[in-house]
C-alpha cells in the first residue's frame, strides 16, 4: 500500500499538499488489516475476523488465496460502509524511530507517492511558519490514537492466548470440482471457552473481552463472501 514513506518534515515537505479522494486503489493487494476492539463489532457484520498463528491482534480478512482485495472494486471504492483505521490512515502512517531506545517512540511518516499528492493542490501540510497545518494535525492524532488502542487490544485479547481458548482454523475452497484448505490463522474455539471455569468468564462478561468473542464468531459467516 505504501511505496515511497519518508518522516514527515517542515522543511522537506513544505510545499506539499494533500487532496482527499475516494479511492483506495492502493489497497488493492492488501489481504488483512489489524483492528482495533472497537472497531470489531462494526467490522464483524462485512468481514472474516481471525486472530493470526502468533500473537493475539485481531485481524480483518480481504482474501483468502489471491493477492486481490475483495472489498476494492475496479473502480477503487470500498464495497461495504466499514473501511478498518489501517486503511483510512493512508497516506500517513507512524513508523518506529530509528535507533531509539523507547519501543513507544514513532515518527509520523507520509506516502510521497500517494494520489492525494499528485494534483500539487489542496490543503499545505504545514502553515507558513511551519508548524503543522489542520489537515495534517488532524491525521497525527488519528495515527496516536490508532497506535494506542492497537497496544491496548494486544493486552486485552492476550487473555485468549493465556487461557488457550485460541486455536488453528481452515477455510474450505471449491473450485472446479476440487475442495482446498486455506490456514494461517486461529480462532476462538466454543467448547474450550466453556470449560473455563466461571470466574474468568464473569471477569471477561464485565471487562468486555466476551462481546468481542461473539462478534468474533458471528464473523466467521463473513467467509462465504470470499470463498
Amino acid at each position: 500500500m505504501f511505496k515511497k514513506v519518508e518522516p514527515l518534515s517542515n522543511t522537506r515537505h513544505h510545499d506539499l499538499r494533500f487532496t482527499r479522494i475516494n479511492s483506495f486503489e492502493c489497497a488493492t493487494e492488501i489481504t488483512a488489516a489489524p483492528l482495533t476492539a472497537s472497531e470489531i463489532l462494526l467490522a464483524s457484520r462485512y468481514y472474516p475476523i481471525v486472530f493470526p498463528t502468533e500473537g493475539v491482534s485481531p485481524v480483518a480478512l480481504f482474501a483468502l488465496t489471491q493477492k486481490k482485495n475483495f472489498y476494492v472494486d475496479d473502480a477503487g471504492l470500498w464495497k461495504v460502509p466499514y473501511v478498518p483505521a489501517h486503511i483510512r490512515r493512508y497516506p500517513f502512517i507512524l513508523a518506529n524511530r530509528p535507533g531509539g531506545e523507547d519501543d513507544n517512540a514513532f515518527a509520523v511518516c507520509v506516502d510521497t507517492e500517494a494520489p492525494h499528492f499528485v494534483s500539487g493542490q489542496g490543503d499545505p501540510l504545514f502553515t507558513a511558519d511551519g508548524e503543522p497545518a489542520d489537515v495534517t494535525q488532524n491525521a497525527i492524532n488519528f495515527l496516536t490514537k490508532f497506535q494506542e488502542e492497537l497496544k491496548a487490544t494486544q493486552i486485552f485479547c492476550q487473555e485468549l492466548e493465556d487461557h488457550k481458548v485460541l486455536v488453528p482454523r481452515n477455510a474450505s475452497i471449491e473450485k472446479n470440482g476440487d475442495t482446498s484448505a486455506v490456514g494461517g490463522f486461529r480462532c476462538v474455539d466454543v467448547e474450550k471457552l466453556g470449560k473455563l471455569e466461571d470466574e474468568i468468564l464473569a471477569k471477561w462478561v464485565r471487562n468486555g473481552l466476551i462481546g468481542l468473542i461473539n462478534s468474533h464468531l458471528q464473523s466467521l459467516s463473513n467467509f462465504k463472501k470470499l470463498v
